[in-house]
């Protein structure tokens, strides 16, 4: 996109440069280095511009290159929130290997390490509407409030999805279904390693 094209904009929108620099956070010096020929803005930069103006990035640049340029984007920023999804939890903590992983999905998330989708076994959380073979996209940490559902590890067994709920020295993971029992446990189950919550829950789906 050539600069006066860029100036054309700003008259139309009755808009200047600073007001654009301030909104989207581009340096005023890269303005000055693109009016001057000196460089162009790269992709991310004339996303940006294109959002603040409120049109397509190939409508700002005009050419087909504009188009290109907004899938590779696209593209990027899926493949950066590709979540990793795990039919089993053991031994501590969502590892990822050949053995548990079931492949990679997207997530609106910003950081895609801090999360994990789990496919749910069994039904025990089915009034909630989490049922047999449900993927659950969960929040990485180790820590919970009254009424989050977890994936909580005991006993090293595998992780299973329960509410969590603390009430003074016990701690219930209660399932969705009367047909199961609550699992009880102490603050010294965690403290010892007996007991250990993986991640809180966010969201769930039935597929992809």
């Amino acid at each position: 996109m050539e600069y006066a094209a860029f100036e054309t904009l700003l008259r139309a929108h009755n808009v200047t440069v600073y007001q654009v620099t301030k909104a989207t956070g581009i340096s005023p010096s890269t303005f000055t280095d693109w009016k001057n020929g000196r460089s162009c803005p790269k992709a991310d930069k004339l996303a940006r511009i294109a959002e603040f103006f409120s049109i397509g990035l190939d409508e700002l640049l005009g050419t087909a290159e504009g188009k290109r340029q907004t899938e590779q984007s696209y593209r990027s920023m899926r493949a950066s929130k590709m979540i990793p999804v795990i039919g089993v939890i053991r031994a501590g903590a969502p590892i990822v290997t050949d053995e548990t992983l079931l492949g990679r999905e997207f997530a609106d998330v910003n950081d895609a390490e801090d999360y994990f989708y789990l496919q749910v076994c069994g039904d025990s959380m089915k009034n909630c509407g989490i049922v047999e073979g449900t993927f659950v996209l969960f929040h990485k940490q180790q820590y919970a409030e009254n009424g989050d559902i977890v994936a909580c590890l005991v006993d090293d067994d595998s992780a299973t999805v329960k509410r969590f709920h603390r009430d003074h020295r016990r701690i219930l993971l209660l399932p969705e279904n009367e047909d199961y029992p609550p699992i009880e446990l102490t603050p010294e189950d965690f403290e010892i390693g007996r007991a250990r919550i993986l991640g809180v829950a966010v969201e769930a789906k039935t597929k992809f």
